[in-house]
């Protein structure tokens, strides 16, 4: 009874914890949110105009789900639209999101480069904030 009771209480903890998995993957093609939630691969191509009317950008993955990247800025993803992209970080295990750690974009020879960074993110930051206090004295 007593080993029950403190598998009781164990549940009860663990259910407090965040909705965040540990360190998730996710590899699939970066399209517009109006496109992805039809059910469709779109723009066209990258100089489409319709590209600038997108709220965001989401990574599509092969069974047609996507998910939003939530702490990366839209023009950010607005360079690698249409590309294929794998993203790391941690995933929600309740809504179709994901706060990125690393942001990957496949070349053409089929190997992922690095293009953002949370790491790289806070740094250019960082150097921002530097930058507009010397210019500021």
């Amino acid at each position: 009874m007593a080993k029950i009771k403190n598998m009781g209480w164990l549940l009860a903890i663990l259910s407090l914890l965040p909705v965040w998995s540990v360190a998730d993957s996710l590899e699939g093609r970066l399209n517009g949110l109006d496109c992805a939630s039809h059910g469709e691969m779109c723009p066209t191509d990258k100089d489409d105009p319709h590209v600038l009317l997108e709220r965001d950008f989401v990574v599509q993955t092969e069974d047609g789900n996507y998910f939003f990247i939530t702490n990366m800025d839209w023009r950010t993803k607005l360079q690698y639209v249409l590309s294929m992209v794998k993203v790391e970080g941690k995933r929600s295990e309740k809504l179709m999101v994901i706060s990125a750690d690393e942001f990957w974009v496949k070349q053409e020879n089929g190997e992922y480069q690095l293009k953002w960074s949370l790491d790289m993110a806070r740094e250019a930051e960082k150097q921002r904030k530097l930058k507009a206090s010397e210019t500021s004295r």
